[in-house]
Formats: structure tokens, C-alpha cells, sequence
């Protein structure tokens, strides 16, 4: 079990299909700083939350859902990623794997 993860899944996904999600990234890069203790943070998102999906895609299917966030990509954090970024990793996945894991919340 993944801890402070409440609620996690994993669903596989062929890498063969459409993936059929949009998701949405509201962060940038974490900033740190001596007074980062007076900062309220609890309004950066951290992962990329799917904000639309395909109710006939292979993903929507195996239970994902708008309002989830995903947190790894075949066991790679996506913590803090860039949307080009994240387009880069699932496009690189699906070449090289058979199946996409998606860990989500």
C-alpha cells in the first residue's frame, strides 16, 4: 500500500488505444525558501487531474474518472510535471511498454 495516498487505484491500460483523457496542470515549480513555513501551499496541485475523458476509452472503462489525479505513470512519479512534459512521458510509454499503469486518487 502506498502511504498518505488515501483512496489509491492502479488501472492497466493497452498502450495500443487512445488514452481518450485531457487532464489539467495549475502548478509550477515548487519554490523554497527560509519562510516557506509562513506560505500557504494547500492550493498547489501537485499531480495532473483529469479534467475530461472518453466514456468509450479503454481508461474511462477500467475506472478512471474526471476529478482524478494521476500520481505515476507505469511507477514513474508525475509529481510537479510540466504538460509537455507529461505528453513527452505518456507518448514515450506507450511506444516502449505493452500496457500503461496508472496510479491514481
Amino acid at each position: 500500500m502506498i502511504p498518505n495516498l488515501p483512496n489509491y487505484r492502479i488501472i492497466t491500460i493497452p498502450s495500443t488505444t487512445t488514452l481518450g483523457i485531457h487532464i489539467k496542470t495549475t502548478y509550477t515549480e515548487p519554490k523554497t525558501s527560509m519562510f516557506s513555513f509562513f506560505n500557504d501551499n494547500s492550493n498547489i496541485q501537485k499531480y495532473p487531474v483529469v479534467c475530461k475523458i472518453d466514456k468509450s476509452s479503454d481508461a474511462y472503462k477500467n475506472g478512471l474518472q474526471i476529478g482524478d489525479s494521476i500520481t505515476k505513470l507505469n511507477n514513474h512519479s508525475l509529481a510537479f510535471k510540466e504538460v509537455n512534459t507529461l505528453l513527452s512521458d505518456f507518448l514515450y510509454e506507450k511506444k516502449i511498454s505493452k500496457f500503461l499503469k496508472l496510479t491514481i486518487f
